[in-house]
């Protein structure tokens, strides 16, 4: 009869991937675990601020361009 606890058998990918992580979890000390976490927490951050960025310049450059356009297109054409 099979519990929540028996580990998954090792005969499947998803076992053996399983089986490593909670080994690499019980072997890292739990500072490097938290030092990993605040990576991840930065990384995210980084990533968010970013796209933010990204965001605000397309804005910048669409509202630009939509003047431009609009001066362009009020102008006279030139005539010879």
């Amino acid at each position: 009869m099979a519990t929540a606890s028996d580990e998954p058998p090792a005969s499947t990918l998803v076992g053996h991937l399983a089986r490593t992580g909670d080994k690499l979890i019980a072997t890292l000390p739990p500072a490097f675990i938290m030092l990993v976490l605040i990576n991840a927490a930065f990384l995210g951050m980084v990533l968010w601020f970013i796209n933010n960025g990204q965001d605000a310049r397309t804005q910048m450059v669409d509202k630009l361009l939509d003047r431009c356009m609009t001066i362009a297109l009020q102008a006279q054409p030139s005539g010879k």
